[in-house]
């Protein structure tokens, strides 16, 4: 007994700790509930942060399908997208990474869904949206004040044409699909399953044959663009026009505050060369045989308006403006008329408005000699075979463009242009998929790029 009631305490002595085991109760009740309060006010703050848009701002942006899903996701910091390899290693030129990636993905099976298999997908829109996260985005009210259209030219690979879409999609923006009438129909029922799961999303209203260095690749981003004119529910300031495999450097609201910055200036490539006059001094037209463009060896009229025939590129960012003049001016319809049987004219049209001062044309800065300036040249990367000085090519050439490899990424992503052409979603497949983690993560975390270089670009 005496050796237990040596552990005995004094009755005093127990209520004594009895009292204070309460008190450390009642103390540690109190803290936990302040800092829950705390951490729920803290949220609400977040949450009404103009970083993210709030659900009564985005229910008046957008249809009755897509409010619950935006309105459930605007987390102001979505978790970050990782990839199986460190794409932050291959980004920053990491040589280690870089080979590491590339012998595994020279080693796995990518399995890639079909054409079919993303139109079954997208049938059912519930499905679409969770597996591809069309959620994971937040959008500022200096973008939701700054609208862009997209006209996307597509004739393959739904896959690779839902990895761009997903990366540019804004549910404020406008977006205008055009498929080729000779893809596969595959392609087009996937891309209108995946239009009707998003309702700022739709297919041209009317399709094109389109042959390559054809007038009906012009004609296809004309009809997008004529469609985005008369499309109400979004008054957007510029229309980008973009083919599958090109890929965006920049986030949404990076391309907003340097498209602010050229504030109705576009960004269209437009030079004058002579030994390519033989494009449009010669009559081409498509032989039915080998759906090619040749020329017949007749000479052509002249242009209308006594204009100097443009070359550039067929991608460019157009303001509203331009876009309108275009499409509906008299000047501009004749000379898109005339393109019809010269070669390429989606290289042409665009550069030859763009060109003459004396049309007219809005959202063209001019140098001293009256000639377009250069500096706005913007819109696309491209790495050419025959670049003068040519960068290295780190994947291959197709066409004399080179589509990326891993080793391009450390690169293109210090580029100053808007977006690259041009990827492939299975070829060197971390290449892309590397590009995407990146510009996701950017657009999470709100990384912006310096804007001194384009402010620098609209000083005279």
């Amino acid at each position: 007994m005496g050796m237990y009631a040596c552990f005995e305490r004094p009755p005093t002595m127990n209520r004594k700790r009895k009292l204070m085991k309460s008190l450390l109760k009642l103390v540690f009740l109190i803290v936990v509930v302040v800092f829950f309060n705390h951490m729920k006010a803290e949220n609400e703050s977040i949450e009404r942060h103009d970083a993210s848009v709030s659900i009564l701002k985005t229910k008046k942006v957008l249809k009755n399908n897509i409010r619950v899903l935006i309105g459930r996701n605007l987390n102001p910091m979505p978790k970050l997208l990782v990839n199986e390899v460190n794409c932050q290693g291959i980004i920053e030129g990491d040589e280690w990474h870089i080979s590491y990636a590339s012998k595994i993905q020279n080693r796995v099976g990518f399995k890639f869904l079909t054409d079919r298999e993303m139109g079954k997908l997208a049938k059912n829109c519930d499905v679409f949206l969770k597996t591809f996260e069309y959620n994971r985005f937040t959008v500022s009210q200096e973008e939701l004040d700054f609208p862009i259209a997209y006209s996307l030219i597509v004739y393959k690979d739904a896959v690779q044409i839902e990895m761009l879409l997903r990366a540019i999609y804004r549910p404020h923006n406008a977006y205008c699909i055009h498929v080729d009438k000779s893809s596969n129909p595959n392609i087009l029922d996937a891309m209108k399953a995946i239009a009707n799961c998003l309702p700022n999303v739709f297919i041209a209203s009317k399709l094109e044959d389109v042959i390559y260095e054809g007038y009906s690749r012009l004609q296809a981003d004309i009809n997008c663009m004529t469609d985005l004119l008369h499309y109400a529910d979004v008054k957007w300031k510029y229309v980008i026009n973009l083919p599958a495999q090109e890929y965006p450097l920049k986030t949404n609201a990076e391309i907003v505050k340097i498209l602010k910055i050229l504030n109705g200036t576009c960004s269209i490539e437009s030079i004058y060369d002579e030994v390519l006059h033989k494009r449009t001094n010669e009559i081409y037209f498509v032989n039915p045989w080998s759906l090619k463009v040749q020329g017949t060896g007749l000479h052509k009229r002249p242009p209308p308006y006594s204009v100097v025939v443009g070359k550039g590129s067929a991608y460019g960012a157009f303001s509203r403006k331009f876009v309108d003049f275009a499409v509906n001016d008299m000047k501009a319809r004749e000379i898109l008329k005339w393109t019809e049987d010269t070669f390429s004219p989606d290289e042409t049209f665009w550069a030859t408005l763009a060109m003459n001062k004396h049309l007219g044309t809005p959202g063209i800065k001019y140098t001293a000699s009256g000639m377009p300036d250069q500096r706005v040249w913007i819109s696309t990367s491209i790495t050419w075979d025959f670049s003068k000085p040519k960068p290295k090519c780190h994947g291959r050439y197709v066409r004399n463009v080179c589509v990326f490899g891993l080793g391009d990424l450390h690169r293109l992503v210090s580029e100053k242009k808007l977006f690259a052409n041009k990827f492939h979603y299975a070829y060197q497949p971390f290449t892309l998929m590397c590009m995407e983690e990146w510009i996701f993560n950017k657009s999470v975390t709100y990384s912006y790029t310096d804007l001194d270089y384009y402010r620098d670009l609209m000083n005279d």
